[in-house]
């Protein structure tokens, strides 16, 4: 297997070079010429090795794919090495990592260990694969394949490992620095660990990933990075500062531990740090935290009082006389210093997520989440109630979040200029190549425009219809037209048109919704409720626990996929699908390049191209899907008994839509079920090259029996 090394030059190309695993283990013993690896050591804290000033010479190294250079510019997946990688950050001393790699060697499935770039860490790759001792062959497998192996493997090593694995979020991509070990611990002999993908990942595992999770560090290209640096760099200054006046108290005894949580709170009050702030990072560099009594709430505690006693002595407290502060304005003072709010106005929901520079994720604000608010704020000496925390994160004071604008902000002004829209639909192939990737990339500028809402009259009415038999992966290549981001929470293919109010709330909710296995629709469903719901510009929905109805814009746009060929029931001509006909497996091997392909829809956009289908364009469509229309009973048997002709050919008739279903009658006897005379004359006036005329007692159309 190879293992992949990633390094972003100085102008911002990505280099990558493989490297073969047995090559690695041979590398990672010296370090290179200009000893970059032990300068990391040096210069560098062992949490925060991103400050070393060379940091960006250090290659980072894949082992869990071998990845390779797509047409698109984008990194993609070549081959998936079989190998999951677990982290053990934080540890002690050389000592402590040897022991940690013995242990890890223990385990049959365990392929490597060795120390990380920082020397704190051990970096285990275990060896994993299928029940059946297969691997995943393509990308989007192996993404789904590898957080269920980490799960499963990461609680398998916990019971065995000295210290406990450092949760990270399970990603096919990750990757970590160079590592220098002079002995690294290798088993070539390696037995697959077989994962079961059948069995999904419970509740109960997210849970305690989430809850065993160690705060992530910040990527080098967010905003906040300089001011954690800055955090990280005072609290070392604030360590230094009351070392020396610390007591002799015994080291991790409850009362060392105190003297030093209030010290340092003290230390970082005067320096104006936020309390939360202190909170976090006071908890996060506790490094024995397997003490009785030595909890987070302890140190919350701790630094409150401090805090408190500190806003009391301050020379800008009010006056004697002065009123006290009202509890509401208490309440929000706490909640703003401790957690950070966003309404989310897509999901129609608020999130929160902790008030410092450590990583967390958003979430949403549940009853869950309210009773442990409201249950922090009694605890801190606040007589409030449930009903006034949901007061506060349910009102307008809480700012607006649209994650669509988001995502299409950061994208905009990076297309490099190539046609990546076409590309992907290129991806699939089609006897139409050309017309297809046309197509494709107006529907594709269209749902953008439909997130953006650019044209409040009209919905994006038109749905790609990808028909193939099974196994050509339609479905795979649906749910790759959403990048990751937006794909968690904006993509849904389980959607059923048997109830109308699903359907408008999640049609003001997803960003794209795959009518799968489209056959199942009924005729009737096709003609009345779906063609209603395509051309909405806007939907009335109702939302969870809502009092009103409320009218808001519409953002998902439709694609489907079917295995049947004559699936298009509408007799007046089916111009709001685009009917593809896939004649081989659709190429889900690479990911697309996300940013490109959004950054090239914005740009179009911006300079007005055209994202709708014109009258031109529409008629081709209209007879490029007379193909997949699936005829009537009637007109398959006017097809049997009549002819469509012109008036000056021999033998032509000209007969009205009576005449022609009591011949059809006549000539099929009691196997033809008669429509309404209504329905029959729509049928006719749908049926293409068909001549018709009005006479005063109503239309006649031109016909040549053929009996």
């Amino acid at each position: 297997m190879k293992f992949s090394s990633i390094k972003t030059e100085k102008n911002g190309a990505v280099r990558l070079f493989l490297l073969d695993s047995s090559k690695f283990f041979e590398r990672i013993r010296t370090d290179a010429n200009n000893f970059i690896i032990s300068f990391l050591r040096t210069e560098a804290t062992p949490e925060h090795p991103e400050r070393y000033r060379r940091y960006s010479e250090v290659p980072h190294i894949c082992a869990t794919a071998e990845l390779c250079r797509q047409e698109n510019g984008a990194l993609g997946m070549a081959a998936f090495n079989g190998l999951v990688v677990l982290e053990v950050r934080q540890v002690m001393s050389a000592e402590a990592c040897e022991a940690i790699k013995r242990a890890a060697m223990e385990m049959p499935m365990t392929l490597a260990a060795f120390t990380g770039a920082t020397g704190h860490e051990v970096i285990i790759l275990v060896s994993v694969a299928r029940a059946d001792g297969s691997f995943p062959t393509t990308e989007l497998e192996a993404e789904a394949f590898y957080p269920q192996a980490y799960h499963r493997v990461a609680r398998i090593y916990d019971a065995s490992l000295p210290q406990r694995v450092t949760r990270i979020q399970p990603n096919l991509r990750h990757t970590f620095l160079m590592p220098l070990d002079k002995s690294p611990r290798v088993n070539t002999n390696a037995a697959p660990y077989h994962i079961n993908e059948g069995a999904e990942t419970t509740a109960a595992d997210e849970l305690e990933a989430h809850l065993l999770a160690l705060p992530e560090q910040r990527s080098e290209q967010e905003m906040d990075m300089t001011a954690y640096q800055n955090y990280e760099r005072s609290f070392a200054e604030a360590e230094k500062r009351i070392r020396p006046i610390m007591s002799q108290a015994p080291v991790r005894s409850n009362a060392w531990f105190k003297e030093y949580v209030t010290g340092m709170a003290t230390a970082l009050c005067e320096m104006r740090w936020p309390e939360e702030e202190t909170v976090c990072h006071l908890w996060n560099h506790l490094k024995f935290k397997d003490v009785e009594g030595l909890t987070e709430e302890f140190v919350r505690r701790i630094t409150e009082a401090v805090y408190t006693e500190a806003e009391a002595n301050s020379s800008y407290t009010a006056a004697p006389h002065a009123p006290a502060e009202p509890l509401m304005q208490q309440l929000i003072r706490r909640m703003e210093s401790r957690y950070c709010f966003r309404h989310n106005t897509v999901m129609g929901y608020t999130e929160y997520r902790s008030n410092h520079t450590w990583v967390t994720p958003w979430a949403p604000v549940t009853d869950k989440v309210i009773n442990t608010f409201t249950t922090d704020l009694q605890l801190s000496g606040l007589n409030v109630w449930d009903r006034d925390v949901r007061r506060y994160v349910h009102s307008t004071r809480i700012r607006q979040f649209d994650p669509i604008d988001d995502y299409l902000f950061h994208v905009d002004g990076q297309w490099d200029g190539r046609d990546h829209i076409r590309a992907l639909a290129r991806t699939v192939p089609t006897r139409n190549a050309g017309l297809w990737a046309d197509w494709f990339h107006t529907w594709f500028l269209a749902m953008v425009a439909q997130w953006q809402g650019r044209d409040r009259r009209y919905g994006n009415a038109v749905v790609p219809l990808l028909i193939s038999a099974q196994g050509m992966h339609k479905s795979a290549f649906c749910r790759m037209l959403l990048p990751p981001e937006l794909r968690s929470w904006g993509y849904t293919d389980n959607l059923s048109l048997s109830e109308e109010r699903p359907v408008h709330l999640a049609m003001a909710q997803m960003l794209l919704i795959n009518l799968d296995e489209f056959n199942r629709i009924s005729p009737q469903k096709q003609q009345g409720f779906l063609k209603n719901i395509l051309q909405l510009p806007s939907v009335k929905v109702k939302r969870p626990y809502a009092s009103h109805t409320e009218e808001v814009p519409r953002l998902a746009s439709f694609i489907a996929t079917t295995n049947m060929p004559d699936v298009l029931h509408d007799p007046t001509g089916s111009r709001r699908f685009l009917g593809i006909e896939v004649t081989g497996n659709i190429d889900v091997s690479q990911t697309p390049n996300y940013t490109q392909l959004y950054a090239q829809a914005q740009a179009e956009l911006q300079a007005n191209a055209r994202y709708w289908f014109d009258d031109k364009e529409t008629a081709a469509i209209m007879q490029h899907n007379r193909q997949f229309q699936q005829l009537s009973t009637a007109e398959q048997f006017f097809h049997e008994f009549f002819e469509v002709v012109e008036p000056t050919d021999s033998g032509a008739q000209w007969m009205s839509s009576p005449a022609l279903l009591m011949a059809i009658k006549q000539q099929a006897g009691a196997t033809f079920k008669a429509p309404s005379l209504q329905a029959f004359g729509r049928t006719l006036c749908s049926i293409e090259g068909l001549l018709y005329k009005r006479l005063s007692t109503g239309r006649v159309f031109c016909v040549r029996p053929r009996f």
